[in-house]
């Protein structure tokens, strides 16, 4: 008889392991020698192929829960299994476990978007978290499904559980606001009972600093030594003899003297003169373009140096708070009086209704009431540069940066007028954006334009044509799909 040259069907192992062999091609891809464009569409196929797969596991590891498959094949459990396999923390097999029972069973919608590789698999939890908040009602939970499936085509995970949260309050009134008061007075009563800060040798020279703390602790230290890392240029070419100058001349002036200070300000100036364009500095990868040459991490930790230079430089007394800290913080009146609901900082961290009552004992309250007769938020013509009042009012509209997909607290941002003051648009309200420092850059420097929507007054993007021909305005980062 004759083969009639049939081949079996591959198992779905094979396939996958063929899939795997043909990605794990591409690492042998010169990407330098590849255009931008390219760049960023592979990043997003690759994770649109992520999602895919996990939403092939998840369905594989739902039937091999149900089945005991695995432990057939001498695992204690399903979760053991995927965890070992995974080489993931422990517990994260568990997490699997449920995710794909949900994703096959009520939240198949949310499964389909997943292997559709519209949503990430964090994002998938996310929803189903969400759900599982509200009342065991197949209507309610399938409305909530819905809008957070559309949340997600253009909120990342971090985001995307903000507007659960919101959601699950409005679509269950009768939940307990007290409830999330009560969990945050827990979670800052730990972080108190457990702060700590350790200042030891490694053992190379230096000194390793680590610590923890609660948030509103963290606000306050934020708050003193943001100011003091903003970066700092210097005249082309002199960066090094300038940064070490500057820094000698704090620690001179803080140590207690005018000899130390001008010791220090007269090396500055020495550093400037003989620096050169590349002679006298130490700084590693340095261009001597005159930017500050420090790293975020670096200035943070100059800043603290900084800071603790300029307090043993005052007369303060032991007994004596010092300068009160200056926080702004945004939360409803009557939710401060009722100690219900949260409070937000500059900074983007969530403060218990208790921990602001405290501040308030000791730090400068700023109230934003926007509009109100006490504050003017249009200053027009007469000034450039925008008053509090108005930063204040900017910052609760806001929130943070702005350009889609940004969320960079409103300290690291710029007030950026939509027309600019020089072609005579107006320092008001109507006519500003909080940009962070990139994209306030991004926005002067490319075709990338914004403007503020007419109907609500809050800033629409315009992408460039060869991202949007139709250049239709957004909000949010583009979605994935």
């Amino acid at each position: 008889m004759k083969a009639t040259g049939f081949a079996p069907p591959p198992t779905a192992s094979a396939v996958v392991a063929d899939a795997r062999r043909q990605v794990a091609g591409l690492a042998e891809v010169i990407w330098a020698a590849r255009p931008a464009g390219e760049l960023v569409a592979t990043v997003t196929e690759l994770e649109r192929l992520r999602s895919v797969l996990d939403a092939v596991e998840l369905a594989v590891v739902a039937e091999v829960e149900a089945t005991g498959a695995a432990r057939t094949e001498g695992w204690a459990s399903t979760k053991d299994f995927v965890t070992a396999v995974a080489g993931e923390r422990k517990g994260a097999g568990g997490t699997a476990v449920r995710l794909a029972s949900a994703l096959s069973g009520d939240r198949a919608a949310t499964g389909a978007a997943l292997a559709a590789g519209r949503i990430s698999r964090a994002q998938a939890q996310v929803i189903v978290a969400t759900v599982d908040l509200l009342p065991v009602n197949a209507e309610l939970r399938a409305t909530a499904e819905a809008m957070m499936l559309a949340h997600a085509r253009t909120l990342d995970a971090s985001d995307l559980r903000k507007a659960g949260l919101s959601l699950a309050a409005h679509l269950d009134p009768e939940g307990d606001e007290r409830e999330t008061e009560r969990r945050l007075r827990r979670e800052e009563r730990a972080a108190h009972l457990g702060r700590f800060l350790t200042i030891s040798e490694d053992g190379a020279g230096g000194v390793r600093i680590k610590g923890r703390t609660t948030v509103e602790d963290a606000a306050v230290i934020k708050a003193a030594l943001f100011p003091l890392a903003a970066p700092v240029p210097t005249a082309p070419g002199s960066c090094g003899g300038a940064n070490s100058g500057a820094a000698d001349g704090a620690k001179g002036g803080a140590a207690g003297g005018a000899a130390g200070g001008a010791a220090g300000a007269a090396r500055g100036a020495n550093g400037r003169t003989n620096g050169g364009a590349n002679a006298g500095c130490a700084t590693v990868g340095c261009a001597h373009d005159g930017r500050d040459p420090r790293d975020h991490g670096a200035r943070f930790l100059d800043a603290l140096v900084e800071a603790c230079h300029r307090l043993l430089g005052t007369d303060v007394l032991p007994t004596c708070h010092g300068t009160r800290p200056r926080l702004t913080l945004t939360m409803s009146y009557l939710d401060l009086l009722d100690l219900a609901g949260p409070a937000t900082t500059e900074t983007g961290e969530s403060l218990s209704a208790g921990a602001v009552r405290r501040l308030a004992c000791d730090a400068d309250v700023v109230p934003v009431v926007l509009g109100g007769a006490s504050e003017v938020l249009d200053v027009g013509r007469a000034h450039r540069l925008v008053t509090p009042a108005l930063w204040r009012a900017l910052l609760v509209r806001d929130e943070h940066c702005r350009f889609p997909g940004c969320t960079r607290a409103p300290i690291a941002c710029d007030a950026h007028h939509v027309r600019s003051w020089l072609d005579g648009g107006p320092t008001s309200l109507d006519n500003l954006v909080l940009l962070c420092r990139a994209h306030h850059t991004t926005i002067h420097t490319t075709p990338w334009q914004v403007r503020l929507n007419p109907v609500d007054r809050r800033p629409d993007f315009v992408p460039p044509p060869r991202l949007d021909p139709e250049q239709r305005p957004v909000r949010h980062r583009p979605p994935r799909e």
